[in-house]
């Protein structure tokens, strides 16, 4: 139980963006602004301000987002004690992931997870672990799933899976001919980079200052926010790149991608479970957070 037209002002103001809001819900940009005109139209009160680039709220407007964010706590809270009281697991259920995440972890623990518990509705917020985390606190996420080194959060971080981070190039990179490479050797490839704030992005960095590498000294040809097209434009020969295992199987066994053997430690990092607190505030976040610990996952190779 929500005003869902409560929800969406509140995820514009956060956003700063009717096009950002549209996109997390899965929405057009256009029924987004429908939404919140809808609701100035009720009051016969303007509540953001339309810039060029952003949107930011009236003074009227920051008042009724403070008391929006209130109702809709009280929504949550209200559905919460009744499905406690009877045990049920039904509701909404907010998952922020990252993409490699949300790409190959999730879809057969959503679809076993939805088989056992069909009265809940699962909302998805891809998005990198920077602002999963920033979703965390602000109470739009229940539970989150990221990767990379977590730092400077109060949340609470669970272990859930491990993972690898490779390097990889097209077959017919020269690089390939060697056994062994030493990170320097990186050095003379354009790179195609994960974005700024991505879990993966964060590892890259510790690698190369490790070994003695400024990440600005890097020839970056491209940076991309999908495991996929990082891995097509790695095939296509545009560059090499920093991938997790999860995300390069499949190209991996055709054959059109190779793993380059780079001297040093190998890069492993683990997915997290984060949560506002240790037991999440809903029945349904704690009961997806226990069925998730129980899920067995391995590293595709």
């Amino acid at each position: 139980m929500e005003d869902h037209r409560l929800k969406a002002f509140c995820l514009v103001v956060e956003l700063k963006s009717f096009s950002k809001a549209a996109e997390a819900k899965f929405m057009t940009q256009s029924a987004m602004s429908h939404l919140i005109k809808s609701l100035e139209d009720e009051l016969g009160v303007k509540l953001l301000n339309r810039h060029s680039k952003t949107v930011t709220p009236t003074p009227a407007g920051r008042l009724f987002y403070d008391h929006a964010k209130k109702i809709l706590e009280q929504y949550k809270k209200m559905e919460n004690d009744v499905y406690n009281i009877v045990s049920k697991i039904k509701g909404p259920l907010h998952i922020g992931a990252s993409t490699t995440a949300a790409a190959y972890l999730l879809p057969q623990v959503f679809y076993s997870f939805s088989k056992t518990y069909p009265e809940v509705t699962i909302e998805l917020a891809v998005s990198n672990t920077e602002k999963i985390i920033n979703g965390i606190h602000e109470g739009r996420i229940d539970i989150g799933i990221v990767e990379g080194n977590i730092k400077n959060t109060s949340a609470f971080l669970e272990e859930t899976a491990d993972d690898e981070i490779v390097i990889i190039a097209s077959d017919d990179n020269p690089l390939t001919k060697k056994k062994t490479l030493m990170p320097h050797d990186l050095m003379s490839q354009p790179f195609i980079m994960p974005e700024t704030g991505s879990g993966t992005r964060e590892v890259i960095d510790d690698f190369l200052y490790a070994a003695g590498i400024n990440p600005e000294d890097l020839k970056v040809a491209m940076t991309a926010g999908s495991p996929e097209l990082i891995v097509q434009m790695v095939q296509s020969g545009m560059g090499i790149s920093f991938v997790s295992k999860w995300s390069v199987f499949r190209a991996i066994k055709d054959g059109s991608i190779r793993v380059l053997n780079v001297s040093g430690k190998r890069l492993r990092r683990k997915f997290y479970l984060i949560s506002p607190e240790k037991e999440p505030l809903t029945i349904t976040a704690r009961t997806f957070k226990e069925f998730i610990k129980g899920y067995r996952f391995f590293i595709p190779f």
